[in-house]
């Protein structure tokens, strides 16, 4: 697997709080990789701070080999050409229709790009989602499923390499978040897309996960593939990723 983000030394945080120190961690083009922890362990801190909310305090992130300057306008808007965000509650327009809301970032960053190419890429995200149909409906008549597959389009509609969700399944039921969870697998499959997902549903956990990365008292508890949590034989592990084994989440 070619490494396509890596984290050396990472510590983040809220004004002069340190939330996370010495974070090293590395994600591989095409896997999914998961972030786990307890509730207030950091898991959208780190998520924030790899896609340029919240610059880190210490250490380095690197792209594709490159080290983002993450004080830096033009490093971030060449990163963000080559990223999608999923963002909890999926945080669509309620004044725009589907259509509008998932063409949003190629009119923000491509605002001179002829009507029919962008009508063109719309249109096919919205087909990969199942939701063409739906074009021009507002995010209010629609299920927090489709809100959820809504979001995915937009975040995938300029091609990304990489597509960032913090807690896709909150919210939905369990047979919506299977559904959602077998959408990410088949694009990650079908387009070699790398996924780094913020969630605590263990279902969707299990289903999709690649590599996992484990949080605990503000540092890094663990980073490998996720199946080999279980034979770790860890108690915190065994505590909080064992026990609820067939409930909703951890």
């Amino acid at each position: 697997m070619k490494e396509i983000i890596k984290v050396k030394n990472l510590d983040v945080g809220y004004g002069d709080n340190v939330v996370l120190e010495n974070l090293d961690f590395h994600i591989d083009r095409g896997e999914i990789t998961v972030i786990l922890g307890q509730s207030g362990c950091g898991k959208s801190t780190v998520l924030k701070s790899l896609i340029g909310l919240l610059p880190p305090f210490a250490g380095d992130i690197f792209f594709w080999g490159e080290k983002i300057d993450y004080f830096s306008e033009a490093s971030l808007q060449a990163l963000y050409k080559r990223i999608g965000v999923l963002y909890q509650n999926s945080a669509l327009l309620n004044s725009l229709t589907l259509y509008e809301n998932v063409a949003l970032p190629i009119i923000m960053k491509h605002p001179d790009l002829p009507e029919e190419i962008e009508r063109e890429m719309v249109y096919t995200r919205l087909s990969q989602v199942g939701l063409l149909e739906n074009r021009d409906k507002f995010p209010a008549e629609l299920s927090g499923g489709m809100r959820k597959r809504a979001a995915l389009a937009r975040a995938m509609v300029l091609d990304p390499d990489i597509i960032f969700c913090d807690e896709p399944s909150a919210g939905l039921d369990p047979i919506t978040a299977a559904e959602l969870d077998s959408l990410m697998l088949n694009l990650k499959e079908l387009f070699d897309i790398t996924f780094v997902v913020v969630t605590h549903e263990l279902r969707s956990i299990e289903a999709i996960a690649d590599k996992a990365i484990v949080l605990k008292d503000g540092v890094l508890y663990y980073f490998g593939p996720y199946r080999e949590l279980f034979s770790l034989g860890d108690r915190y592990i065994n505590e909080f990723f064992l026990k609820p084994r067939g409930a909703g989440s951890l």
